[in-house]
């Protein structure tokens, strides 16, 4: 019995500190930053940049130009054997 009483009043007095404990740093963190958001914006900015000023640019508009005609035309060359 004195065994039991003794790990009740452990098991309380843990209980009690885990959940009185202040809130910490990761605890008060959630989502992303301004900076994060920031710092996402500018690699976006620097790609459309790029992609922009070099051939790089032409070559994409083509790629999904087509690929929105072949979708538009219901597929393509596809391998399947549909009805």
């Amino acid at each position: 019995m004195k065994s039991l009483t003794i790990f009740t009043t452990a098991s309380q007095r843990l209980a009690a500190r885990l959940f009185s404990r202040g809130r910490t740093q990761a605890d008060k963190q959630r989502g992303a930053s301004a900076l994060e958001y920031i710092v996402l914006a500018a690699a976006i900015i620097v790609i459309v940049g790029f992609l922009a000023t070099s051939g790089a640019g032409d070559k994409l508009v083509e790629v999904f130009e087509q690929l929105f005609t072949d979708a538009a035309g219901g597929g393509g060359t596809g391998t399947g054997t549909g009805t």
